[in-house]
């Protein structure tokens, strides 16, 4: 299949340059020239791992369909859940708990395939992968690509700016391969400066005289976006079989959304054919999302909170450059949006443009989630994790009239000190944190996040923004 780049239509490449390069040449994103039509229903009693590789071999040809078979059943046959997704049925909505995999969160959807399709793509071509992180990418990502041959790692993550489980999982982090540093400043400050080394043309040189490629593990890579399709279906696919919904019948989708790759899937999955209604995006006090959905207007020019969700504290949401390149048909004027963001910190789209996609915006602040957190508890006996509940939240504020799948995107021992203090447990001490948690709930902590409190620090550096661009290029020449 052909991609080509959302800024410019004559940036081609095929799947494998694509998932490879990461982005386009050009800084702008790759999407394919079309999106396929799926036969959802012939998978109502297929596997996870086999609906996976029908799903890819619709976007990536070029691989042999034996070898995606035999990746993805690599990939999650050792998710904690048989099913590997989980679901729990609240009433108006169904949970689909996308955080059983090796690292606890839906980013493991993803990033146990990519470094598979990378290795396939790259051919013996070595890559450094580079990844700017709000929490769950960077630990996933690392966790992928540990120890993977011709490949090196560097993730990025705001200093102060992710849980202190996410960190901990990111600086005990094994293998040869793997580094890991905070940055002095947020999520957008870290991710703007991978995207700008992306496209230094003195840099990408120097690698290539040193033989090494760059690459992206972040939602910018149409290899990371692609895995997460599956789960939508798989979902949908799950409510039928469980008698919730009958077989054509539409459902909503709630997503916390921070980076827009996830609820961006979801969107490519109902191109692809899957009867889903709304898109509940639901964002922390972070909401420029929420006041684009509303106006039309993107505007970055506001002031920067951390939250109780960190891995929506982002104000330059990546995906949305996808999202555009879907909504506005043939009107092409991407690159000059784009621009108007980096110049002027805003653009705007046509209001309507955005309406006739189905996607709404909510935002909670953090007493709002904690409260989620707390009644869902206390009359369920269900227990999610802050950024689910703020996703649960948009589901109650918009108050959808079908079924609404409300994505669970992380487990809520990554956010001990919220979900206690939601839960009214009064510890300090994190670890003391995750055991009264599974002692009033029940819900046994993941042995990947109990186990990080017995592994040595490795990665304790913080660097400026601008030390970025020097660490990167570290082993050029040896």
């Amino acid at each position: 299949m052909q991609y080509y780049s959302t800024r410019d239509r004559s940036q081609i490449a095929d799947e494998k340059e694509a998932i490879f390069r990461g982005p386009a040449p050009d800084g702008g994103l790759y999407v394919p020239e079309t999106l396929p039509k799926f036969s959802y229903a012939d998978f109502l009693d297929a596997p996870y791992p086999a609906l996976a590789a029908a799903v890819l071999a619709q976007f990536f040809p070029a691989f042999d369909y034996d070898a995606l078979s035999f990746w993805t059943q690599a990939a999650y046959g050792d998710f904690r859940t048989p099913g590997v997704v989980g679901f729990c049925d609240l009433g108006e909505c169904t949970v689909a708990e996308l955080f059983h995999g090796p690292t606890a969160a839906f980013k493991d959807f993803a990033l146990q395939m990519l470094p598979r399709l990378m290795s396939a793509s790259a051919e013996g071509r070595r890559v450094r992968i580079l990844t700017a992180t709000s929490g769950d990418t960077g630990k996933a990502a690392l966790a992928g690509f540990q120890d993977v041959e011709n490949t090196d790692i560097f993730v990025f993550y705001p200093a102060g700016g992710v849980s202190p489980m996410q960190m901990r999982q990111m600086a005990t982090q094994q293998g040869k391969n793997v580094h890991v540093y905070a940055v002095r400043g947020n999520f957008d400050d870290a991710q703007r400066t991978v995207k700008e080394i992306f496209a230094d043309e003195g840099i990408r040189r120097r690698g290539e005289e040193a033989g090494i490629a760059f690459s992206s593990a972040n939602s910018i890579n149409i290899g990371r976006l692609v895995p997460q399709i599956v789960y939508y279906i798989y979902s949908y696919l799950e409510l039928v079989r469980r008698g919730t919904i009958e077989m054509g019948e539409k459902v909503d989708v709630a997503v916390p959304t921070g980076n827009f790759g996830n609820i961006l899937a979801a969107m490519y999955a109902k191109e692809m054919s899957l009867p889903i209604g709304d898109f509940i995006c639901a964002s922390n006090r972070n909401n420029v999302l929420t006041d684009f959905i509303r106006t039309g207007v993107y505007d970055a020019n506001r002031p920067f909170y951390k939250t109780t969700s960190p891995s929506m504290d982002i104000l330059v949401a990546s995906n949305i450059e996808r999202y555009l390149h879907r909504i506005l048909g043939r009107d092409y004027k991407i690159r000059e949006r784009i621009d108007a963001l980096k110049e002027a910190g805003k653009y705007s789209v046509p209001i309507d443009a955005i309406r006739r996609s189905k996607l709404v915006g909510y935002w909670s602040g953090d007493a709002e989630a904690e409260a989620r957190i707390r009644e869902v508890f206390e009359r369920d006996g269900y227990l999610m994790d802050p950024h689910t509940a703020v996703a649960y939240d948009g589901m109650k504020k918009h108050g959808a009239a079908r079924h609404v799948l409300v994505m669970a995107t992380a487990s809520p021992y990554k956010f001990p000190d919220t979900v206690a203090r939601a839960l009214g447990i009064d510890e300090d001490d994190e670890r003391a944190q995750l055991e009264k948690i599974e002692a009033l709930s029940g819900v046994p902590i993941p042995a990947p996040l109990a186990a990080v409190f017995d592994l040595p620090l490795r990665f304790e550096d913080t660097i400026d923004v601008e030390e970025m661009r020097t660490v990167v290029q570290e082993g050029f020449y040896d």
